[in-house]
């Protein structure tokens, strides 16, 4: 995506199931998988979906950055997708800054690893001024 200083730019953060089966957590009702990011270089988030998402302030100790976590519906179908739009405020431009979009493994009742044999592929970039 492409914006100026105060642009503000959607990023659309889609989560897949690719099959061949649904997932759901039925008895808990808990999402089945939660999504991970950071707001690119140059950039801040202004706008998150309201239901399930949330953000962690950076810890004292470690870089000053803020993470957000957004938690996906408990019964995704078979080739369903579930997405989630992030509003991002350009602050200055950075050419190319990214971020990285992870799915976490994280869930202790349906952790993704029971049904996805592929990890590798639960990530994708966010870029701005690419």
């Amino acid at each position: 995506m492409r914006g100026g200083a105060g642009d503000t730019v959607t990023a659309r953060v889609t989560v897949h199931n690719r099959g061949p089966a649904w997932v759901a957590s039925l008895g808990a009702g808990a999402p089945v998988a939660t999504v991970r990011f950071q707001a690119p270089q140059g950039t801040t988030v202004v706008g998150l979906p309201e239901d399930d998402c949330w953000r962690q302030a950076p810890a004292p100790e470690g870089p000053s950055v803020t993470t957000y976590y957004c938690r996906t519906p408990n019964t995704p179908l078979d080739k369903a997708s579930h997405a989630l739009d992030v509003r991002l405020r350009i602050d200055r431009v950075v050419p190319g800054a990214r971020t990285t979009v992870a799915t976490l493994n994280d869930n202790w009742e349906l952790p993704i690893s029971k049904f996805d044999p592929n990890l590798r592929n639960n990530t994708a970039a966010i870029v701005v001024n690419g």
